[in-house]
């Protein structure tokens, strides 16, 4: 398993930066986890020709999905053009809130899923499980697995006394660590913090905690890996255009 990182950033990105996406990548399939803005065209330098197997949505949030509308234009024009596109696309995302579930199911190019807590879904020899999080809207973690190897990336999520046994032993926990311990008098109950990130990986006994979804409007990725790593000395922060081997 190979996971590249799109965008890292949420809820919206630092300059230069783009959303949360990500591209893994198993043997010869391929799939993205969430398409925020600015992601596609990063898709585009690593996969020219959008041979995509399909899309996991862990949310419909735009930093996590502003990119499919955007998608959606790529493969209806590259279709017409008479290109092999993977149309429709297989794509698994909740189906609220409407609005944004409805752009996406009557756009013609997409076969969507609606996500389910507990869902099980085989794409080829990939193994996808559903767990639903704790969000202002439907959110749901991925546990992702192929050939013995195990990726679980939360989305966003508050704090669940439940993450660490659900990512247990996992190979790679990609993690929402959107604030600081000092953002905590803000009130960030919708998100993780990266001390928190920390504390799941080192309960869960997973082999190495990725830091994603960083704030956009400041200098944070020292002081999230400070606190992260502080609970789980083997953690990185998410680099963009980076790829990490599972």
């Amino acid at each position: 398993m190979k996971l590249t990182v799109l965008g890292k950033y949420g809820p919206f990105p630092a300059p230069g930066g783009a959303c949360s996406g990500y591209l893994l990548e198993c043997g010869r399939r391929k799939l993205l986890l969430d398409l925020g803005s600015g992601t596609l065209s990063r898709l585009l330098q690593l996969q020219v020709d959008l041979k995509i197997d399909a899309v996991l949505l862990s949310h419909l949030h735009s930093d996590h999905m502003a990119d499919m509308l955007i998608l959606r234009y790529a493969l209806q024009q590259l279709q017409s053009h008479g290109q092999d596109v993977p149309v429709p696309l297989t794509v698994i995302a909740p189906d609220s809130p409407e609005e944004e579930f409805r752009l996406l199911s009557t756009s013609g190019v997409f076969d969507i899923t609606a996500a389910q807590d507990k869902l099980r879904a085989r794409i080829g020899d990939i193994t996808v499980t559903l767990h639903r999080m704790t969000h202002p809207v439907p959110t749901y973690a991925f546990s992702i697995t192929h050939e013995g190897r195990c990726l679980f990336y939360t989305g966003d999520t508050g704090w669940r006394e439940d993450l660490a046994e659900l990512c247990r032993g996992a190979d790679l926990l990609l993690a929402d660590t959107c604030f600081t311990d000092a953002d905590r008098k803000f009130g960030v109950s919708a998100h993780l913090t990266a001390s928190e990130a920390g504390r799941i990986a080192r309960e869960a006994g997973v082999k190495q905690l990725i830091c994603t979804h960083l704030w956009g409007g400041g200098p944070v990725p020292d002081v999230t890996l400070k606190e992260a790593s502080a609970r789980f000395p083997d953690t990185v922060v998410a680099e963009e255009m980076r790829s990490y081997l599972i």
